[in-house]
């Protein structure tokens, strides 16, 4: 691997911390105070790829790696939502377009980053198993997320459209247990409430 000049470390990870003052944008337009950042989210899918690779039986590094890319590009075009629901809104092509963009940019500086850009272009196609595991963890990290603004306080109605989407993702896939699980627990919340 080259050495990575430091300046194109420096110029590397501000761009990259720029993705923790992007705030989720469905989650913001609920009007969720404080709501969390897309690097809160992504942090807590590599922990559930790390914690989950081996029960699943693929490659827990390329799972992590993936997870920690596959919303990097949003470091630079900010979280576009272009589903609610079930229902598609805008266009994914183009999202993935500029996201190819800001991800290139960012690793343009050193070839050796090339495998970054090809984790994250194999995660858009999702062609590979952990490709598609990368997005079913993406979309129960965003029900854990849901659950946790709900016991906070915040009404559960707010969160239906998220946990209708997750489940046009996680239906009949590798983690569509733990989905039901979490569907059991909201629904503890509610009757408590």
């Amino acid at each position: 691997m080259k050495a990575i000049a430091k300046k194109d470390f420096t110029n590397l990870l501000l761009e990259v911390g720029l993705l923790k003052k992007v705030l989720r944008t469905g989650w913001v337009l609920k009007g969720v105070k404080n709501a969390e950042s897309v690097a809160d989210h992504s942090w807590r899918v590599a922990i559930l790829a790390l914690i989950l690779a081996p029960q699943l039986k693929v490659d827990q590094l390329k799972l992590v790696k993936m997870a920690l890319i596959h919303d990097l590009g949003e470091a630079l075009i900010g979280d576009i939502k272009w589903e609610k629901g079930k229902r598609v809104i805008g266009s994914q092509e183009e999202k993935h377009k500029d996201e190819r963009k800001a991800i290139k940019k960012m690793f343009a500086d050193n070839p050796s980053f090339k495998e970054y850009i090809d984790s994250w272009e194999e995660f858009v196609g999702q062609k590979t198993i952990e490709a598609k595991i990368v997005k079913q963890l993406d979309k129960l990290e965003m029900v854990i997320q849901a659950l946790e603004y709900e016991n906070s306080g915040y009404p559960s109605k707010w969160f239906d459209e998220f946990w209708e989407n997750a489940e046009k993702y996680l239906a009949g896939q590798e983690l569509e247990n733990y989905f039901h699980y979490l569907q059991d627990k909201r629904k503890q919340l509610k009757t408590k409430i």
